[in-house]
């Protein structure tokens, strides 16, 4: 999911038009069916200008998620950099409390990535090296963690970051849709997905 850090920061007037034009355009159709042309005209941008800063509207989903994965991974912070007597519990829960929000928030993208990353070469390297930055993170979390005795030893650190993130994001993906009556928007998967976390990498705790 991450291009390179900070890089919303850097984006010119042009290119925030586009990435507004596109997010907004994506909660009413899907990325298959939105066109550059109707990127453009929200946008208030001609074609040219577009095209000097993007390839097709795919690059344009790509760089979107790598800035939401940034945006997320600052908020991810208080989990994995806090100090060694922080309370595991509390700062996971704000994390994952922060991540389902910003999910919440960034749901058209974020379901187009999901519906995009194993077909197309941009969306899924982004995709991919977003899931890779946040395993590594939280797989060296739980690493220290069992090392100060406040987790118990268990599966593989990273294979276990990795099959909660992707059981994660196919949680949120599924509740953004609405498909389950048992899971009411992102919010209503936060509860579950905490004890999920909780219990996977801390037990008893």
């Amino acid at each position: 999911m991450l291009g390179s850090r900070g890089s919303r920061d850097r984006s010119s007037v042009a290119e925030t038009a586009i990435f507004d034009a596109t997010e907004k355009l994506l909660a009413e159709r899907s990325l298959q069916d939105l066109s550059v042309a109707q990127i453009i005209a929200d946008a208030g941008l001609s074609r040219a200008t577009f095209y000097f800063y993007f390839g097709s509207k795919f690059v344009v989903a790509a760089r979107l998620l790598a800035r939401i994965t940034d945006e997320m991974f600052e908020f991810v912070q208080p989990y994995v950099s806090r100090e060694p007597t922080a309370d595991p519990r509390q700062a996971l829960e704000d994390s994952l409390r922060a991540a389902v929000e910003i999910w919440e928030r960034h749901r058209p993208t974020l379901r187009a990535a999901m519906e995009h990353w194993s077909t197309n070469a941009e969306i899924g390297r982004q995709w991919t090296s977003g899931i890779e930055l946040f395993t590594a993170a939280i797989a060296g979390q739980i690493e220290r963690d069992r090392q100060a005795g406040l987790a118990p030893e268990g599966p593989d650190p990273r294979a276990l970051s990795a099959a909660l993130l992707w059981g994660t994001q196919h949680c949120l993906y599924a509740a953004g849709l609405g498909v389950n009556g048992d899971l009411d928007g992102e919010r209503g998967a936060f509860e579950p997905l905490l004890a999920m976390w909780t219990r996977s990498i801390y037990g008893h705790l």
